[in-house]
């Protein structure tokens, strides 16, 4: 699903995406950072619709409202904004949902969910293409491992935690040892049962069963403690707390 947002805060709009990266209803591409409504006006007149487009009210040049007012907005809009008072003129325009700042995970999903209520053939094709992920996905049980001029398999389960530095990714077994991966994070992830696995962060890929404890950190984050030594200290965003606390408390597979 292509989406636009159309904001003039640059840690709202990051905000926004690492959300937009975090839920379970749409697989979203962002293909336009807009912060104006000058610049919001151009695109429309230059670019195709998107699927869905998440729009601040107050922008730097003044209201949105105005870019409806100058151009067709073909696409659906969920208005993100710090203000209340203009939930009525926002349902007046081409809107399907009106979301207060901060944004949380459980709004953007429920917003995501009516997105895919009132357009019957993106709902066929979500659930298209999740059956075929879910088809195609291969959990791995054994990594193949590096160890001076020889391989072997490493079994998952001995897997405390995958952690990556300086663009090289190990392996860290329950037992203390090291084991170099010839993959990224990223593809790891994807091929790992994500019910006993977390991506804590943009370092950190952790066992269920390696975590010993969780500690509460400054910015609503978390701290999280595992049964071996890190290197650094693991922790856990704002945005993905909530998420950790509804995976730590799934039973493992």
């Amino acid at each position: 699903m292509k989406a636009i947002i159309i904001e003039d805060e640059t840690a709202a709009v990051n905000s926004l995406k690492a959300i937009l990266q975090q839920n379970s209803v749409a697989d979203i591409e962002v293909v336009a950072e807009l912060e104006s409504i000058e610049d919001s006006i151009e695109w429309f007149q230059s670019s195709s619709p998107p699927d869905i487009i998440f729009m601040d009210i107050h922008l730097a040049d003044g209201l949105a409202f105005t870019i409806f007012e100058q151009v067709e907005v073909a696409a659906p809009v969920v208005f993100t904004t710090a203000y209340d008072e203009y939930a009525l003129q926002a349902f007046q325009v081409s809107s399907i949902d009106y979301l207060l700042k901060p944004i949380t995970l459980n709004s953007l999903e429920h917003a995501l969910n009516k997105f895919l209520l009132f357009n019957p053939t993106e709902r066929r094709e979500h659930i298209l293409r999740t059956n075929a992920m879910i088809e195609n996905r291969k959990e791995v049980k054994k990594l193949l491992v590096m160890l001076a001029d020889k391989f072997y398999p490493l079994p998952v389960d001995d897997i405390c935690y995958f952690y990556t530095a300086r663009e090289k990714v190990t392996a860290h077994t329950f037992d203390g040892k090291k084991h170099p991966v010839d993959r990224t994070l990223d593809t790891l992830y994807e091929q790992l049962n994500q019910q006993n696995f977390f991506r804590a962060n943009r370092q950190f890929i952790i066992s269920r069963k390696s975590v010993k404890d969780v500690d509460l950190w400054s910015g609503n984050r978390l701290s999280v403690n595992l049964f071996i030594p890190v290197p650094e200290r693991i922790v856990i965003s704002k945005v993905k707390t909530p998420i950790f606390k509804k995976w730590i408390m799934q039973e493992e597979d």
